[in-house]
């Protein structure tokens, strides 16, 4: 089946950008009065002599940037729906132009504050009780101080933003838009599409053997036509927070990845971690799940009968004739009572979400390759998930809408310019739901054939949690250390690395060959910093949060709702400990690993 075009796409499978703005010409009226507000800005001396002025500006700062986002999110929700479409294409780009601007003003204030003494903001703190509603930005900007440049080199940056982010917007644009891949037959001879968001999301976790092989030759083939552009792209993207990193005084570039969060970022926020913290995770999840993982590797062999586990096998259902079909309407109410765990109020946004159209869900050419969740703030929550119609679906919509409940319960408790989301805890929300619904259907529906399926698909999602992203992030140091030692990352040194972490990790169990070398071309996570560790993290927590509420619970549901209404206005590590978890150690951690463990001891005996 050929993928249909944007304007064919069922208005029931799109999601409602209305609730931002009615019309294209409500934003474009938006965006000329929040460009001017911005120009001004930008031409005037900004007043911070005392407590009031700076109050009142933090004020007028405060609704500027939650206007911002309601154009630039506008702007960005129509491009991940059809990244081809012209119109689309100048909205996108005159929104980064505008998001320039806002982060030229948001250079300027951070300069302007940290001008000011540490004693004397305290001092009008003191004055003016009212600042304390702004404490959280204020303390991030004060983490900035030390490794803050002049105002006139701060704003250098600021201006060049748009080109800094050049390989990350150049990625996207291929992968999006410039790559494509050959049709492919399936095991009745049908005609099969392949792009990168069906190969992960739908055939590399497909029974067919010949359909799940002959895509990826078709993945490979079609991102080797690309390998060596991408390859500078990513070694451009490294050597770049290289430069950044020495410009700023940190040690490397990991720990400027892990400590500091420029003015400009005002998605997610650092956690003040070490490199250290950051190093033990990787090395505690590659030498405790490999074992698991290769037991479960050769399980997979062995019951689908492979004489090799080919890279393309590592996903195949162990069960393949069990694939049951799920609408969308039943998926959404299974999710809702999912979740009731969390207790009301999450519950009744998580139903929103489906009754009020917050998920776009077609599938058609020049869509966004990766799903995201999110939201915008003082409007709700968005999803956008591609929808396939079956339990795997369900379950990878309901990490989506993990994220896309925590933002919007967070927007309402806290103001935007507090709301940096903690880069360590963002994918645990996420990570919970799909836990959540695993158990809802465990004890609703007592068949051991879809218990085992799900046993399966939680395997699944701590291999894509747990060794996806984590040897990810492990590329990502090793590339990154290779370019502070003056190593170049050419093309062969990108793939041959990623080939020798995966065959560390799966020994002799799986062959890496050629194509299992280019899966750093797969995802953008390589241009999100350190980004990919996270998952890691955030799923060791859902982990045993899930199993706290099962044997303690609705309270323990209700306590992290709380936890999650907090957004940015605390640090990973603080949210963790409000939620009762110390994630500090790797004690949660390992806690995690043993569970895989218990897992693949009751496939092995289920088969």
């Amino acid at each position: 089946m050929n993928l249909i075009a944007r304007k064919e796409v069922p208005e029931e499978e799109t999601w409602n950008l209305t609730d931002i703005f009615p019309s294209d010409l409500e934003w474009e009226s938006a965006y000329l009065a929040a460009e001017q507000e911005l120009d001004e800005i930008l031409t005037v001396m900004i007043s911070l002599s005392s407590s009031l002025d700076i109050l009142n500006f933090l004020r007028k700062y405060d609704n500027l940037m939650e206007r911002l986002e309601r154009i630039t999110s506008y702007c960005f929700f129509k491009y991940s729906e059809d990244e081809s479409d012209p119109l689309n294409q100048k909205m996108m780009g005159r929104s980064q132009l505008l998001s320039g601007k806002g982060n030229k003003v948001s250079t300027k204030l951070v300069n302007g504050l940290i001008a000011i003494p540490k004693e004397d903001m305290a001092k009008y703190v003191d004055e003016e009780k009212d600042l304390q509603i702004f404490e959280r930005f204020l303390q991030r900007v004060d983490e900035t101080r030390q490794h803050s440049l002049s105002p006139d080199i701060e704003e250098t940056l600021a201006s060049l933003g748009q080109t800094l982010h050049s390989p990350e917007s150049i990625y996207l644009t291929v992968t999006s838009s410039d790559l494509k891949f050959e049709l492919v037959k399936d095991m009745n001879g049908n005609n099969v599409p392949v792009s990168l968001h069906m190969y992960m999301t739908q055939i590399e976790t497909s029974p067919d053997t010949i359909l799940r092989r002959n895509a990826y030759q078709s993945l490979k083939k079609g991102l080797k036509g690309y390998q060596h552009g991408l390859a500078k792209t990513l070694s451009n993207e490294i050597s770049k927070h290289v430069s950044l990193s020495k410009l700023r005084g940190f040690p490397s570039a990991l720990d400027m990845h892990l400590q500091f969060s420029p003015a400009s970022n005002n998605f997610y926020s650092t956690d003040g971690i070490t490199t250290e913290f950051f190093e033990q995770v990787l090395d505690t999840f590659q030498e405790g799940l490999s074992p698991h993982m290769q037991r479960y590797a050769r399980l997979r062999k062995s019951q689908l009968g492979l004489n090799t586990l080919h890279f393309s096998d590592v996903k195949a259902p162990l069960d393949p004739d069990f694939d049951p079909p799920i609408s969308y309407k039943e998926a959404g109410e299974i999710i809702t009572e999912a979740v009731g765990v969390l207790g009301a109020e999450y519950q009744n946004e998580m139903r929103k979400a489906f009754l009020d159209r917050w998920v776009y869900r077609g599938d058609n050419i020049g869509r966004r390759m990766i799903a995201f969740g999110g939201g915008v703030h003082g409007v709700h929550g968005y999803s956008f998930y591609p929808w396939g119609g079956n339990l795997f679906d369900m379950l990878l919509l309901s990490h989506e809408l993990g994220h896309t409940i925590h933002y919007s319960l967070s927007a309402k408790n806290q103001r935007i310019i507090n709301n940096a989301q903690s880069m360590l805890f963002v994918e645990s929300p996420s990570t919970l739901v799909e836990h959540l619904v695993v158990d809802y259907l465990r004890e609703h529906r007592n068949e051991p054939r879809l218990n085992r399926w799900l046993n399966m698909y939680l395997m699944m999602s701590y291999h894509h949690n747990c060794v996806t992203h984590v040897l990810e992030a492990e590329l990502l140091r090793r590339l990154y250390k290779m370019a502070e030692n003056k190593e170049p990352l050419t093309t062969s040194v990108i793939s041959e690395t990623k080939g020798a972490i995966l065959s560390k990790f799966w020994g002799d169990t799986v062959e890496i060959d050629d194509g299992a070398k280019l899966t750093w071309m797969r995802q953008p996570h390589y241009y999100m910093g350190l980004y990919p560790f996270t998952y890691s993290v955030g799923i060791s927590a859902a982990t045993i949060i899930a199993q706290r509420i099962k044997s303690e619970g609705r309270a323990v549901g209700e306590q992290w709702t709380n936890v999650l209404k907090k957004g940015g206005s605390m640090r990973g590590l603080e949210l963790y400990k409000m939620a009762n978890l110390d994630m500090s150690n790797s004690d949660v951690i390992k806690q995690t690993i043993s569970y895989v463990g218990t897992i693949v001891d009751e496939l092995e005996k289920s088969f």
